[in-house]
């Protein structure tokens, strides 16, 4: 009889185990200080992600696949998708811009915020958003933030508000993961799968 009753009682503490749902492990905190954080993320100057970006506007709501390519100052940025025209490519550094958009003569002007708000009709400050992407506010003028485990969660700088959902550990500090970009009635998204620090 002791033994039906074990049994019984392991069988039941066996179901109990089972109904319990498996709780997933939490995103692991910085142990950094967000100074020693922002001082190698701020070192990072060759790097390469890739993801997803939604362009949201008054108007239209689109996505497309996006590369990011920065060495210094210099950068390229592909996006691959709808956007009405298949595609488009931004490439420069700090003193001109090149847009390309498959069978079109490729333009050129001053800023990369002047071509992409000319031909595609919304912008990104791509000297600024270099920083931003990484999780750092940029050098160029004053901010405003909030800090969550020494990363930023929110930053306004330049009529942006920049806010941080999720990151990624590296070797050696946290990389964006998935973040907004807003400003008046713009609103970018961007999800970043990979990550590659070239130097």
């Amino acid at each position: 009889m002791k033994k039906i009753f074990l049994l019984i009682s392991l069988s039941l503490i066996m179901t109990g185990c089972s109904l319990i749902p498996k709780t997933q492990a939490p995103e692991s905190k910085s142990t950094l200080s967000w100074e020693e954080h922002q001082a190698i993320i701020n070192q990072i100057s060759h790097w390469n992600t890739s993801g997803k970006i939604g362009i949201r506007t008054p108007d239209d709501s689109q996505s497309a696949s996006l590369s990011w390519n920065q060495n210094q100052q210099a950068y390229n940025i592909s996006l691959k998708g709808p956007l009405g025209q298949g595609g488009a490519t931004i490439s420069g550094d700090q003193y001109s811009s090149t847009l390309e958009i498959p069978g079109e003569q490729p333009l050129a002007a001053g800023s990369p915020e002047e071509l992409l708000s000319l031909r595609l009709g919304w912008e990104i400050p791509v000297q600024d958003a270099q920083y931003w992407i990484k999780g750092i506010p940029s050098p160029s003028s004053t901010y405003d933030l909030t800090l969550t485990d020494n990363r930023l969660a929110k930053l306004t700088q330049q009529g942006w508000n920049i806010e941080y959902q999720s990151y990624v550990d590296g070797n050696k500090a946290s990389l964006p993961r998935k973040l907004t970009m807003s400003r008046e009635e713009l609103k970018l998204t961007l999800i970043l799968r990979n990550w590659r620090i070239i130097d």
